[in-house]
């Protein structure tokens, strides 16, 4: 379990809202989620990633966005909602290679970490990015 923690500036994403989700492997390895970041690809063919941005309200639900990266919201797709993550610090996970499945990895890492109290979650926006050709990041929002 190794993580790094970054400064992340804010950005404004445009995609599909999965609603009322739990952030974690489960959720992000779920057909449903496969789903729609195969949807959001279609409709953004020249972009190399998608990232989840699992959202928080203030009663406790959490939504998903399944989206891409845009500079403006001139620049959201028909159809699409958005959402702007602000600036903020992060841990950063990618898979360690102990689980075949690098979604789960980095989000078993997550609840390792969390555990045994090696990072304490601010519970705000988190992204997870997964490129075209699998590789994961996985930003979780932390509090110093």
């Amino acid at each position: 379990m190794t993580f790094r923690v970054t400064a992340r500036s804010a950005e404004l994403f445009s995609g599909l809202v999965a609603p009322r989700v739990e952030p974690g492997a489960e959720s992000s390895g779920s057909e449903w989620m496969r789903f729609l970041r195969d949807r959001v690809r279609e409709k953004h063919t020249d972009a190399t990633q998608v990232s989840t941005v699992y959202v928080p309200d203030p009663h406790g639900t959490v939504n998903a966005v399944v989206a891409v990266s845009v500079d403006s919201p001139g620049d959201v797709a028909v159809g699409d909602v958005f959402v702007s993550v602000p600036t903020g610090v992060f841990a950063v996970f990618v898979p360690s290679g102990t689980l075949a499945d690098p979604i789960e990895d980095v989000w078993a890492q997550v609840d390792e970490c969390v555990m045994s109290g090696s990072i304490f979650r601010a519970y705000k926006e988190e992204v997870e990015v997964v490129t075209n050709t699998g590789e994961v990041e996985l930003f979780i929002s932390i509090v110093l």
